[in-house]
């Protein structure tokens, strides 16, 4: 079975490498096809003119002559006195070459003759680092300051645009003293200005979706690791971060127009913030696979990633001004670096789908067309360059990025389902407890209904047989017959308490069902079986029920419980020429039952109490404080409320609040 599972986890990684490798080489293929320099170039004459067509776009790549170490203006040039290079564009990342010890920095001269027709507009993308522009032996402009003395590194992209009125002469002074390019690294471009500017704000726009993209992603990532802050969602904040650095890499081209002068800090921040890229995608990765097998090449690679960082961020501001022949050794080596690191990434990943990993998959797709992209990066140097899109090693790392976003989406769709089905079992065991839990509550119910029922024969019994010996006057002393009376008036407390736990039991062993009802009808007939009986003790009794029709859902025998209690509690408490009256009156959405009388009245000290269980103020007669509970009980179980106003020695006013059925 186990071997059955490998095999499996092994036909799937095989797929996911096969099937990213083919779709990043095929993506690859048509950028370098329609979004290439090298390709869009300008022809070459015969005799080594480049050849500018009167309408499009096209690339400044071949007839390049170089002179290295030299600010030429076009008067020198045509005076002869120099002998050049031939080389293209981007043939030479900087002067090293030129230079015996292996120095990058230095001045030089790039001359290139035009043929065409008419006004074009040429684009020079970030000539590093300074330079100055002749067209036809006039001068165009320039960024920063190129002599040696008052150098002044500037990096923007810049346009010039002049005339080609057959054959022109194209000069462009450089110089470089702040990073390890230099010179024309990046091939111009040149076209009609309508062309030319369309293609800059395409490539603008393209830049500016990705870095947008990336920092919501990082918004969104940090905003929720705040508000979680667990150790073990650390993956999203390493997500955050590393979507944020990638936002940080890319914005480059937005920076350059600002026109900052501080080069060596710009690109140490380019570089540093691809570097950490790397470093948080490593870490995104070991939390992933989680194995301690990894355990200490996880430290190593972590120490390594973040020396690195340092070393990006260190050297291009303070070494290299000090020790200009690392400058090479730089490039190189942070080529070679990123590729290793593509290796290792990708070789964790298949270790991630062949162990089982949930979700490595999607990673192991990102770490083999990111591992592709920094290959292809590396060794297409010369021979691809976007004229619009962006480098391959940005879209490899925005690979990573979408690729975490997605496994972020697949883990938050997993722990939302986890929940839900969490919650769906949760329901159904809180059903079955509660159904338990009334099961056992009416089995309790009528055990104590049946034990108040046997206990209340004997007790009557008892009670029945000393009043039969007290009032027959059986051979009793003056102490027997006072304690004849005494057992009459217990068997009486405890046969009121046993008439308590029966209507307590009663209500917890019966669920409440209720039904929709004419209120009106239902207190006619209330008021009718109770005049009787309150009319009986002495006192006046009213009813004012109103003709609106009151329909509400409610349970009879509870809710004529309820009223029993306040009327039996008014009577008792009003002398017999007082007044009971039960009344009802409505608005839109309630039904306000009124049981008021002109008793004693309830002090208000009281008043705060007097719904609470075994509260009473007429201990002297055996009450229990149940009466008013089970009232409020019942009411709070129909959805509503019930409300008291008092005043001792006027009468209490009990208002019963139940809403209106729609």
């Amino acid at each position: 079975m186990k071997q059955n599972f490998l095999k499996n986890y092994m036909l799937q990684t095989a797929i996911i490498i096969v099937g990213a490798a083919i779709l990043t080489l095929a993506a690859l293929s048509f950028v370098t096809r329609y979004d290439n320099k090298y390709i869009a170039k300008a022809p070459l004459t015969q005799d080594q003119f480049v050849d500018i067509p009167g309408s499009g776009c096209y690339a400044l790549a071949d007839g390049w002559t170089l002179y290295p170490d030299a600010l030429l203006s076009p008067p020198d040039l045509a005076a002869e006195t120099e002998s050049g290079y031939a080389v293209w564009a981007g043939e030479y990342p900087n002067l090293s070459p030129f230079h015996q010890d292996g120095n990058p920095y230095g001045t030089a001269t790039w001359r290139l003759f035009l043929k065409g027709d008419g006004i074009v507009t040429l684009c020079l993308p970030e000539l590093l680092c300074a330079s100055r522009v002749y067209a036809g032996g006039e001068y165009l402009g320039g960024t920063g300051e190129v002599s040696p003395e008052g150098y002044v590194p500037l990096i923007r992209d810049s346009y010039y645009s002049f005339p080609l009125d057959g054959e022109t002469e194209l000069v462009i002074q450089t110089a470089n003293y702040s990073h390890y390019y230099g010179g024309i690294w990046y091939v111009p471009v040149i076209g009609d200005a309508d062309s030319v500017h369309h293609a800059a704000a395409a490539r603008m726009l393209l830049y500016g979706g990705l870095c947008a993209a990336a920092v919501t992603l990082a918004l969104f990532c940090m905003a929720y690791w705040r508000r979680r802050k667990s150790a073990a969602d650390m993956v999203t904040f390493y997500f955050g971060m590393l979507s944020l650095s990638f936002a940080l890499r890319i914005a480059y081209p937005f920076l350059r127009l600002l026109g900052l002068p501080s080069v060596r800090i710009l690109y140490a921040i380019e570089d540093g913030a691809a570097l950490a890229g790397i470093c948080f995608t490593l870490r995104i990765i070991f939390l992933l696979v989680r194995s301690e097998r990894f355990k200490y090449l996880q430290i190593g690679l972590q120490v390594i990633s973040l020396t690195v960082c340092v070393m990006s961020v260190i050297l291009p501001l303070f070494a290299f001004s000090l020790f200009p022949a690392l400058v090479p050794l730089y490039g190189v080596f942070l080529s070679w670096y990123k590729i290793i690191v593509a290796g290792l990434l990708i070789g964790l990943t298949v270790y991630g789908c062949l162990m089982g990993i949930p979700h490595s998959g999607t990673i192991l797709a990102a770490a083999c067309a990111n591992g592709i992209c920094l290959f292809y990066g590396v060794f297409s140097i010369g021979k691809y360059e976007p004229l619009v899109g962006a480098y391959p090693e940005e879209y490899g790392a925005f690979c990573m990025v979408i690729a975490f976003a997605v496994l972020m989406v697949k883990r938050s769709h997993a722990m939302a389902a986890e929940n839900t089905r969490l919650q769906y079992h949760l329901q159904e065991e809180v059903r079955e407890k509660t159904q338990h839990l009334q099961e056992l509550l009416m089995e309790r119910g009528q055990l104590i209904s049946e034990l108040g029922h046997d206990m209340k024969s004997p007790l009557t019994s008892l009670s029945n047989m000393a009043q039969i010996i007290r009032l027959n006057d059986i051979m009793l002393d003056q102490d027997t017959r006072r304690r004849m009376l005494q057992i009459e008036e217990q068997c009486g407390i405890l046969s009121e308490r046993l008439k308590s736990i029966q209507e307590i039991a009663g209500r917890s062993s019966v669920s409440l069902q209720r039904e929709d009802m004419l209120l009106n009808s239902f207190l006619n007939d209330f008021c009718r079986g109770s005049r009787p009986i309150i009319e009986l003790n002495g006192a006046t009794f009213t009813e004012d029920i109103t003709p609106r029709p009151c329909h509400v859902t409610a349970n009879r025998e509870q809710l004529f419980r309820a009223l029993e209690n306040l009327l039996y509690n008014a009577a008792d408490f009003t002398p017999t020429d007082g007044e009971i009256t039960v009344s009802l009156r409505a608005d839109e959405d309630f039904a306000y039952i009124v049981v008021s009388d002109t008793g004693c009245g309830i002090s208000e000290e009281d008043l705060p109490y007097i719904f609470r269980r075994s509260f009473t103020t007429r201990s002297d007669r055996g009450g229990q404080g149940l009466g008013l509970a089970i009232t409020r009980d019942i009411i709070m179980e129909h959805e509503g409320r019930i409300e008291v106003e008092s005043e001792e020695g006027k009468g209490s006013t009990f208002t019963i609040v139940l809403p209106i059925l729609q």
